[in-house]
């Protein structure tokens, strides 16, 4: 007995030292950060310049991996899927896993079987149609809808984004029918726009900011609780009537089962990064991200299930099912 329980001691020291040497060491090779979007979209930015700060502060090396598809999903399962080793990460907006199960056939439990890790921030994303069009408000667009329905078509990043479940119960609870067409990104779906192919988009302010300058679109709505940092004379979908709003964060996260010295050592490491007033500033410049309200990482996951559980009422209650 004296030798089993000696054993099973020397098994778990040996197990707690082990796990505290990997964190020591950590990262002993290079680490994956995967993006759900393409090259050239917002969050893609946001994860090349988070590589490049964390490359100059900490000396880690840090590939980012585009895995495209399902609005973004399937790249954060890719990381679900994982080794839980530290050495595959995601970037992901919250919509991701909050918002994406409700409308796709997608997995509907990325939230448990992922760890969040550190909160990067709020998007700010906002309705923009071209600058010549008739379109104003959001008034407009669906009486436009209901003179000529399946007609306003509507440029989304993916289907599970935030914008296009506000509008899905924008367009129910007026009872006219947007053209809601999900792309692979933000980058093809503002060059639709800008092409004539589509009436507007509904994306991050980031997408198609510089072309609002130019004065090839114009910004007819925020999609967010309060207003567009680059445009805050646009008023909000609430300002405007429609009292729909899903909050959606950036954030870091792995797969579940992390070692938590490891996890704690990604976090601390990342959080510094993200906490430097030089990535601020281009961030919230160059990607429009804001970094009020912060949640800390022990509040991400309750604050994923509070989100995922208010999309499900929101679309119960103006009669959306997937």
């Amino acid at each position: 007995m004296k030798t089993r329980n000696i054993a099973a001691f020397l098994a778990v020291s040996f197990s707690v030292f082990s796990a505290s040497a990997a964190a020591q060491n950590y990262p002993a090779k290079p680490i994956q950060l995967v993006v759900g979007y393409p090259a050239g979209g917002n969050t893609d930015s946001i994860a090349r310049r988070l590589v490049q700060d964390a490359k100059e502060m900490l000396g880690w090396e840090i590939v980012v991996l585009n895995k495209v598809g399902g609005g973004g999903v399937l790249g954060m399962q890719y990381v679900a899927e994982a080794q839980p080793d530290g050495y595959t990460l995601g970037l992901a907006t919250s919509s991701n896993l909050t918002n994406a199960p409700w409308v796709m056939d997608v997995a509907k439990d990325l939230i448990e079987r992922t760890t969040g890790l550190v909160w990067l921030g709020r998007p700010q994303t906002g309705i923009a149609v071209r600058s010549e069009s008739p379109l104003r408000n959001i008034k407009d667009m669906i009486e436009e809808a209901r003179r000529n329905p399946g007609k306003v078509s509507i440029g989304l990043q993916g289907q599970g984004s935030g914008a296009s479940l506000v509008l899905q119960a924008i367009s129910l609870d007026e009872k006219v029918n947007f053209a809601l067409a999900p792309y692979a990104g933000e980058v093809p779906a503002v060059n639709d726009l800008l092409g004539g192919h589509i009436t507007s988009v509904a994306t991050s302010a980031f997408s198609f900011q510089r072309f609002v300058t130019a004065g090839t679109l114009r910004t007819i709505a925020s999609v967010n609780e309060d207003r567009l940092q680059s445009e805050p004379d646009i008023p909000t979908l609430i300002e405007q009537g429609y009292p729909y709003n899903l909050p959606t964060v950036f954030y870091l996260l792995g797969p579940k089962k992390l070692p938590e010295a490891i996890a704690k050592r990604i976090a601390d490491g990342f959080s510094r990064v993200a906490s430097t007033a030089a990535y601020r500033e281009s961030t919230a410049t160059n990607n429009g991200v804001m970094y009020g309200n912060p949640i800390p990482g022990e509040g991400l996951e309750r604050f994923l299930m509070d989100e995922r559980a208010k999309t499900g009422a929101l679309m119960k209650k103006v009669g959306f099912r997937n």
